[in-house]
């Protein structure tokens, strides 16, 4: 069954034979090797024809030319000995699919990852004047989703055949659903080599196909590391080169290598941090513009190294979003901030609000909602005097998953803030239909005033428009202030009032200030 029967070993004057069709041989050893694998039986002729069955169900045949007749012992042995070499056989040929199958990519039948390490490991591969590149398909998998998996193969297969087509002088190996590697000269592998490589459409079926693809090279001139790492450097190359120049092809730099290891480091010092306590709250007083009295708090993540250094937010809050951290961070913020806030209730002062920053992430937690309201509940504050902030650019995601989740906060009686208004990407369409009750102007337009207000006066009366209170951030001058309280702005916060205060220092603040 399969392909036709050919010789895989030979010896003697049949050595030059080797690889050639079963046709191809002496007519009398070929009619006797024919009958014996025809007939699965071990024929004793002028010549000796043996058989090895496989599990396989394709049978091995040997022939061996006799000097004289064989003896009916002799023809017992030799069975024996051919069922021995047939489990010996199908042990081999066993080995020899595990093999295929752990370094051989089953759609394409091309080298997979496991290969590639190999390649990497390989000193004579790995030297000076090579390149590794990895090139990334954008937006493969909505093909998949939208044209289905066979058509998703057969353009795999179209990028196979160009890319070995062009790339002939390189190794080529497919290392995920959607990524090739390529290692060879690196005259061969150059940014815009593989640029170029996805300038023209891919024929699938009768149907051209626009694909391009994102790439990240790593130079091999002196690199002692070991393969993954040199993968590593290639991976983290592409991932920036997808943030920024998505569809380009990009070289890995030391700079690079540089800024990911001290991210891996803030990330391991942030890990610590937050179960060695360093992480604490500074609550910034918000101020009600009508009457100059305080209105609440915004509370706000600090995080104070053993070296006594501050790292800023904007540092460790992303880090902490991709990470997954956050989440732990953002209860650990929620509990804090209630705990403070009923400790001032607790002091008379009943009317100040609480704002509490949220991220995109927690708001995707399935259980944040329950979390939230047992918190509020466990700290006896009203649920009333918590506000959420979140980030314009959170609307951008998910906007109809984000309102049902906003609805649900609401329907609690929490207020929600959204904040840094004016610096991301939704409409002032989608705006309207955000159930928010507070807008924040960015601290950027407020520094503007002086020499055009229309961005604040415009929040201000949109907000109003939709029955949101507005607070201006970064407020700083007296002048800005007077600007503000014109404009009709309910409520500032800023370095004129007061920066972030620990909370031990809350209470003489609002014995000055109301």
């Amino acid at each position: 069954s399969g392909a036709p029967a050919r010789v895989i070993a030979a010896a003697g004057h049949f050595g030059h034979l080797v690889n050639e069709p079963l046709h191809n041989l002496p007519a009398p050893v070929h009619q006797l090797l024919s009958r014996c694998l025809q007939q699965r039986s071990s024929l004793f002729e002028q010549g000796l024809a043996l058989y090895f069955p496989t599990d396989s169900q394709r049978g091995l045949a040997a022939y061996l030319e006799l000097q004289r007749p064989l003896q009916e012992t002799d023809q017992h042995l030799l069975q024996v000995f051919c069922s021995s070499m047939s489990a010996g056989f199908d042990n081999v040929m066993l080995y020899s699919r595990m093999n295929e199958q752990t370094y051989t990519d089953p759609l394409l039948r091309i080298p997979n990852m496991n290969q590639l390490l190999e390649w990497l490991r390989d000193p004579q591969l790995v030297r000076d004047g090579h390149t590794l590149a990895i090139v990334d398909l954008d937006d493969f998998a909505a093909i998949n989703d939208t044209l289905g998996h066979t058509f998703g193969d057969e353009l795999l297969q179209a990028v196979y055949q160009r890319l070995q087509e062009h790339m002939s002088g390189c190794l080529l190996a497919r290392i995920g659903s959607d990524i090739f590697a390529l290692l060879g000269p690196e005259e061969h592998i150059t940014p815009e080599i593989l640029t170029e490589l996805f300038s023209s459409a891919f024929p699938v079926g009768q149907q051209p196909v626009r694909l391009s693809a994102t790439s990240g090279l790593v130079q091999l001139n002196g690199r002692c590391a070991n393969g993954s790492e040199i993968l590593k450097d290639a991976h983290l190359v592409l991932k920036q080169t997808k943030l920024t120049q998505r569809g380009s092809a990009n070289y890995f730099s030391p700079k690079l290598g540089q800024q990911a290891r001290e991210r891996m480091r803030l990330m391991t010092a942030l890990r610590e941090a937050f179960n060695q306590t360093q992480l604490f709250l500074m609550y910034q007083p918000k101020i009600d513009l009508r009457n100059g009295k305080t209105s609440g708090f915004e509370a706000l993540l600090r995080w104070r190294s053993n070296e006594g250094d501050m790292i800023p937010p904007d540092r460790f809050i992303p880090l902490a979003e991709k990470s997954g951290l956050i989440i732990a961070l953002g209860y650990f913020v929620l509990r804090q901030a209630c705990a403070c806030l009923f400790r001032l209730r607790q002091q008379g002062h009943n009317n100040l609000t609480m704002a509490i920053n949220v991220s995109q992430v927690q708001l995707r937690e399935t259980d944040f909602v329950e979390q939230l309201q047992q918190i509020v509940q466990e700290s006896q504050v009203p649920a009333e005097a918590i506000e959420l902030e979140i980030t314009e650019s959170v609307a951008a995601e998910d906007f109809n998953f984000l309102v049902q989740r906003l609805n649900e906060i609401r329907a609690l009686g929490f207020g929600i803030a959204i904040d840094d208004f004016g610096t991301g990407f939704s409409s002032l369409g989608v705006l309207r239909h955000l159930p928010a009750t507070r807008l924040k102007i960015d601290r950027v337009f407020i520094n503007e005033m002086h020499s055009d207000d229309s961005i604040a006066r415009m929040v201000i009366s949109l907000g109003h428009s939709l029955a949101m209170q507005i607070t201006a951030e970064g407020v700083e001058t007296a002048e800005q202030q007077q600007k503000l309280q014109q404009l009709g702005c309910d409520e500032g916060q800023g370095w004129l009032y007061a920066p972030a205060l620990a909370e031990k220092d809350l209470s003489g603040w609002l014995q000055q200030h109301g």
